[in-house]
C-alpha cells in the first residue's frame, strides 16, 4: 500500500462514498469518508515514523492497517447488499471482487499480508446473502459449493503466484551471484591479457628508441599501432560499465586521413601479395589532409573491411578509395572481386556472429563479429555502413562518416620550469621479470637509475636501507602485493613514510585508480606502459633536483 496507489485508492474511495451519499444519505458517505480518513493518516504515519523502529512493532502495524483497510471496504459493501437496492447489491459484489483481487496482489510479495486481506471480503460474500434471506436449502447448498470453489480457485492462484515470487528471487539471486562471478573473471583477465601486452608494446617503445632504418621503423610503427588497436578492444571488452550500458565512448582529435590509410595499405599489403591480389589505394585530392574524429576507430572499422574483402577474395583486386562525401563528412569504399552477397545473406550481415552461409566459417574462417562492431561505431560517428554485392560479383562496402575537417595540432612545446630525470633514483617493484625489464628500457633511456625487487617484502628491506626518489609498485604480488606493501610503508617500516609510490596495474575495470588512491598510492598508471606517460608521472612525483639541466643525455619534460 505505497504512495503510488494512493491516487487509486482515493478514486476509489470517492467513487464508494458518491454511492452510498446517493443511496443511503449524506451521513453515511461522510462515515465512510471519515474511517477512510484515519486509516489513510495511520497509513501516512507507518510510512514516515515507524518503519525506522523494532521489527516487533513494526510487522503488526503492517499487517494491522491493511487488515484495517479490508475489514472497512468489506463492512461497507456486506451492508451495502444487505441494506440497498439491485445497483447497490451490484457494485457491493465488484468492491468484494476488488477487494480479493487486491489482496491476490500481495500474495507475490508476503503470504502475512494476504491472510489479513483475504478473510474479510470471504465472510461478507458468505453472511451478507444469508442476511439477505429468502434463500431455501438447496439454493444454500449452491452458494455454499461456489463459495468453496472461489476459495479454492483462490488459495491455487496465491500459490502460484507466490512459487512465482520465489523462483525470480532466486533468479535474481543467481543473477546476481553470476554477475560478481563474471566480475571477478573480467578483472582476472584484465591482469592476464594486459601483463604479456606491457612486455610486448613497452619493449617495442623501448626498440623505437634504437637507431632502426626506415623499413625497420616503419614496421615497428606498425607494430605498435597494431598492439594498440588491440588495447582499444581489450579496453572495451573488460570495462564493465561501457559493455554493459551499450557504450564506446569516442575521442575527437585531429589525424591524418591519408597516413591513416597508408598504414592500413602497408599492413596488408604483403597478404594481398601472397593471395596474388591487387591492393589500391586511391585517397582524393580534394578530401581533407586533417579530419576531427576517433583515430583509433576509423581505422578499427577500415582494417575489418579490407581483412574481410582480402578474406573473401581469391582472385583480383581489391580497392580502397577515400573521399569527401556528397554531404559532408568522409566516404571509404572498400570494394573486391570476392564470393559476393546474395539477397538474403546481406540482410543478415550486419548481426553479431553472422558470416554468409555454414560453409563460410569453415572456408574462410572468423567469427563474424567484425562488420556488426564496425558498424556499430560508424553510427556512433553519425554515419552508416551500407553494401552492394551480388554472388559471383564481388562485394563494395561504403563507410560514410560525419568527420569534419580539422586544423593540424600544433607542434607541443615544453612550458614551465624543466625537470631533468638524469641521475634519479626509481624502484621498480615487480614480480614480472618482463615488467622490469620494460620499465629499465623506458627509464633507463633517460639516464634514471634503476634497482628492482621481485615483491613488496624485497622492496620494504631495500627502503629501510636505501634512498630512492620514486617507487613504481606493481599491485599483485606473490609473499607480499603492492597494497599491503604501501600500508606498511605508510606506516615507517620501510623508511620514509612519504616516499613517492606510483602503482603499476594491469587492473583495467572502472574506478581502480580511485581505489588505489585511497589505498596509500600517490598515482597509478595503466599497463601497457605508455613511455611519456609514465616518464610525465615520474617527473611529477620526482623529488630529484633540477640543477643538472645541461648534462648530456639528460631529458628535459614538462611538469604535468
Amino acid at each position: 500500500m505505497s504512495r503510488r496507489s494512493a491516487s487509486a485508492r482515493l478514486a476509489a474511495t470517492v467513487l464508494a462514498g458518491g454511492l452510498l451519499a446517493f443511496h443511503f444519505g449524506a451521513m453515511a458517505c461522510l462515515a465512510w469518508l471519515a474511517v477512510i480518513g484515519v486509516l489513510e493518516g495511520l497509513l501516512r504515519i507507518l510510512q514516515r515514523y515507524v518503519t525506522a523502529q523494532p521489527l516487533h512493532l513494526v510487522v503488526p502495524l503492517r499487517l494491522g492497517i491493511p487488515a484495517a483497510y479490508s475489514i472497512a471496504w468489506a463492512t461497507m459493501a456486506g451492508l451495502s447488499w444487505a441494506h440497498g437496492p439491485p445497483s447497490m447489491k451490484f457494485a457491493a459484489i465488484l468492491f468484494l471482487f476488488g477487494l480479493m483481487l487486491d489482496a491476490l496482489k500481495y500474495s507475490a510479495i508476503s503470504r502475512s499480508v494476504l491472510l489479513a486481506m483475504a478473510p474479510p471480503p470471504f465472510i461478507a460474500l458468505t453472511v451478507a446473502p444469508l442476511l439477505a434471506g429468502g434463500f431455501r436449502a438447496w439454493d444454500l447448498v449452491v452458494v455454499a459449493i461456489t463459495l468453496v470453489a472461489l476459495l479454492a480457485y483462490f488459495l491455487d492462484t496465491s500459490r502460484r503466484m507466490r512459487a512465482n515470487a520465489v523462483a525470480l528471487e532466486k533468479a535474481q539471486a543467481q543473477a546476481t551471484e553470476a554477475s560478481r562471478a563474471k566480475s571477478a573473471f573480467v578483472a582476472m583477465m584484465s591482469h592476464e591479457l594486459r601483463t604479456p601486452m606491457n612486455g610486448v608494446l613497452g619493449l617495442a617503445h623501448a626498440l623505437g628508441s634504437t637507431r632502426l632504418d626506415a623499413r625497420q621503423a616503419d614496421y615497428l610503427e606498425m607494430i605498435i599501432q597494431s598492439g594498440d588497436g588491440l588495447m582499444t578492444i581489450l579496453n572495451d571488452i573488460l570495462d564493465l560499465s561501457k559493455v554493459e550500458a551499450g557504450k564506446l565512448e569516442l575521442e575527437a582529435e585531429p589525424f591524418e586521413i591519408r597516413r591513416l590509410a597508408s598504414q592500413i595499405h602497408l599492413v596488408w599489403s604483403q597478404t594481398a601479395q601472397l593471395k596474388g591480389l591487387a591492393l589500391t589505394l586511391d585517397v582524393a585530392p580534394e578530401t581533407p589532409t586533417w579530419l576531427l574524429g576517433d583515430p583509433l576507430r576509423v581505422r578499427q572499422i577500415l582494417l575489418n573491411l579490407v581483412s574481410n574483402a582480402l578474406k573473401f577474395t581469391e582472385a583480383g583486386r581489391v580497392e580502397i578509395r577515400i573521399a569527401p562525401g556528397e554531404a559532408g563528412g568522409v566516404d571509404m569504399v572498400v570494394a573486391d572481386t570476392g564470393v559476393g552477397l546474395n539477397d538474403e545473406q546481406q540482410v543478415s550481415l550486419f548481426s553479431p556472429f553472422s558470416q554468409g552461409d555454414r560453409s563460410t566459417a569453415r572456408r574462410f574462417g572468423g567469427t563474424g563479429l567484425g562488420l556488426a562492431i564496425s558498424r556499430h561505431l560508424a553510427q556512433l560517428m553519425g554515419g552508416e555502413i551500407t553494401v552492394t554485392s551480388a554472388p559471383g560479383q564481388g562485394s563494395t562496402f561504403r563507410v560514410h562518416l560525419a568527420l569534419t575537417p580539422a586544423q593540424a595540432p600544433a607542434a607541443l612545446e615544453p612550458v614551465g620550469p624543466l625537470l631533468t630525470l638524469e641521475g634519479a633514483r626509481v624502484l621498480v617493484v615487480d614480480d614480472n621479470q618482463v615488467n622490469q625489464a620494460v620499465a629499465r628500457a623506458i627509464l633507463e633511456a633517460v639516464g634514471i637509475v634503476i634497482e628492482t625487487a621481485s615483491d613488496g617484502r624485497q622492496a620494504l628491506e631495500r627502503l629501510r636501507i636505501e634512498d630512492f626518489d620514486v617507487v613504481l609498485m606493481d599491485v599483485h604480488m606473490p609473499e607480499m602485493d603492492g597494497v599491503e606493501a604501501v600500508r606498511r610503508i605508510r606506516a615507517g617500516e620501510g623508511g620514509r613514510r612519504d616516499i613517492p609510490i606510483l602503482a603499476l596495474t594491469a587492473d583495467a575495470m572502472a574506478g581502480e585508480a580511485e581505489r588505489l588512491l585511497a589505498q596509500g598510492f600517490d598515482d597509478a598508471h595503466p599497463k601497457p606502459i605508455q613511455p611519456a606517460g609514465l616518464l610525465a608521472a615520474v617527473a611529477r612525483m620526482s623529488r630529484y633536483p633540477a640543477e643538472s639541466g645541461g648534462q648530456t643525455g639528460s631529458v628535459h619534460l614538462a611538469p604535468v
